[in-house]
């Protein structure tokens, strides 16, 4: 399977998220309360993750169509 590096990448990159936000959750438990920045930035994180979640659903829909060789659009 070709695609298999590339889904170890993104397991890989999902977890250090994954890790990234429990530090934050602790920071903001134990550490200083979220600032007006941090709201802006979790909100940005939240919408970067939605757009990721239709970009993974979207996967689901893509048919098999290679593009032919001699298909006068490629250079």
């Amino acid at each position: 399977m070709e695609t298999i590096f590339t889904f170890a990448s993104l397991t890989q990159a999902l977890a250090t998220v994954q890790t990234g936000l429990g530090t934050l959750g602790y920071a903001y438990k134990e550490t200083a309360p979220r600032t007006a920045l941090d709201e802006a930035h979790i909100d940005l994180l939240v919408a970067s993750a939605n757009e990721m979640i239709a970009a993974a659903n979207a996967l689901k829909s893509i048919a098999y169509d290679p593009t032919p060789f001699d298909d006068p659009e490629l250079p």
